[in-house]
């Protein structure tokens, strides 16, 4: 088994690289799994695009570094991981890694059972150890309730915590499909599983914030992410597979049945359109 972990970064290459070097590469050489990182860092301005390619030559031949692409939204960034991943299983994590390494412990002995897994920041037997500030506690509460208004998500608390993993050949479809290059291509990737009954099993997490945060300016952030749910609803017929789409993926809901649809179908009396 091969785990190709993305890592998306914007500006905050010492952070990333002070990181991988302290918790990330002990922690995936301590299970003794073959893996993969996949830095891309798109978005970046030029100091750190350079401090980025200067730090590459410290760190071991799995971690690579994707040719620098002029684009800056985070589901970008995302998306070239996904479609350059080669390993059996993809994820991805933020930068600053706020989500708890330790979360794929509780996903790796079911990995073969769902077709993605999610971390969550608000479901039974999670820990946020560091709050955001009131302001932006708020419109991610705000942003809570617009997506479950919206798109009825069924077991699913946290759609925006930065840490999911998903089969490869899933992944990559998931990555094709993509039309969102910002912060909702989380919402996106769910919607196409629950529109194609995919499975997801929502993982809790231990999470800390970091108040140096690459969101400058979460209001108007927040006013881009509601007009990108706006368009994703609008580009439902896209998201809808094939059948050779589906045989494609081999994934749980071929080999288990209708039982194992539990977490993403919109709930009983709820429509997903």
């Amino acid at each position: 088994m091969k785990i190709s972990v993305v890592l998306p970064v914007k500006n905050q290459t010492a952070k990333l690289i002070g990181n991988l070097k302290s918790k990330v590469l002990p922690y995936y050489d301590s299970l003794r799994i073959d893996y993969e990182i996949l830095i891309v860092s798109d978005g970046s301005d030029e100091p750190n695009q350079n401090a980025m390619i200067l730090a590459m030559h410290s760190l071991p031949k799995q971690v690579k570094l994707l040719p620098y692409e002029n684009h800056k939204g985070k589901g970008h960034n995302v998306q070239r991981g996904f479609l350059a991943a080669t390993g059996d299983y993809a994820m991805f994590m933020d930068a600053d890694m706020a989500t708890d390494l330790h979360t794929l412990d509780k996903i790796l002995p079911e990995i073969d059972r769902y077709d993605g897994f999610v971390a969550s920041r608000h479901c039974p037997d999670a820990h946020i150890l560091s709050k955001q500030t009131l302001a932006r506690r708020f419109i991610s509460w705000m942003s809570r309730k617009m997506i479950k208004d919206r798109f009825h998500f069924a077991d699913i608390h946290d759609t925006q915590c930065g840490y999911k993993l998903f089969k490869s050949s899933l992944a990559k479809l998931l990555a094709k499909k993509q039309h969102d290059d910002g912060f909702a291509f989380d919402v996106e990737y769910l919607y196409l599983m629950q529109l194609n009954g995919l499975t997801v099993k929502e993982v809790p997490c231990s999470w800390t914030d970091d108040p140096d945060s690459s969101i400058g300016h979460p209001l108007r952030t927040s006013f881009a992410f509601y007009k990108e749910m706006s368009q994703i609803k609008k580009a439902k017929a896209s998201y809808l597979l094939s059948e050779e789409e589906k045989e494609s993926l081999n994934v749980s809901s071929t080999l288990q049945g209708n039982e194992s649809k539990v977490n993403v179908k919109a709930k009983e009396g709820e429509h997903a359109n």
